[in-house]
């Protein structure tokens, strides 16, 4: 396991926070730090867009998909619930060639990001010891802080 530097950008809105994080990812991959995880834990996630990115899914995007299998009776039947979302969260990893990639995505209702923010938590635990850096793109504001997203 290795013992990854944990780089956080965190400030009010509108003060570049996305731009810088792309430009930190840049550098270290410019650089050979790799490998790299790269989160955006902001809801208004345009991070992959900076780094030029297309982003399929989301953890947001993913935990809609298991409310609706969850409802419908889809998960398959050889499968637990805690099985089936690690599998599908598994799925949200976008790799690159110096870097892997984590967006947090939409919250699960209005103001509400509980669940969202619980699952990127765990995620960012279960990988960080493979990378040498993370880089993490918070929303604007503190709260992520209060969360105890990291």
């Amino acid at each position: 396991m290795k013992n990854t530097h944990i780089i956080a950008v965190a400030g009010k809105g509108g003060v570049g926070k996305t731009t810088t994080c792309g430009m930190m990812v840049e550098y270290l991959c410019g650089r050979g730090k790799g490998p790299i995880l790269v989160v955006d834990a902001d809801p208004n996630s345009n991070l992959n867009e900076v780094l030029g990115v297309d982003a399929e899914t989301t953890l947001g995007d993913i935990r809609e998909e298991m409310a609706h299998a969850e409802r419908d009776g889809t998960i398959p039947p050889n499968m637990t619930k805690a099985d089936y979302a690690d599998m599908k969260f598994g799925d949200a990893v976008i790799e690159e060639d110096d870097y892997d990639m984590l967006i947090m995505g939409r919250t699960e209702g209005t103001g509400c990001y509980c669940y969202v923010n619980s699952v990127l938590k765990t995620q960012i635990q279960k990988y960080m010891g493979n990378y040498n850096y993370m880089v993490i793109d918070n929303e604007a504001g503190l709260e992520h802080i209060a969360r105890g997203k990291i």
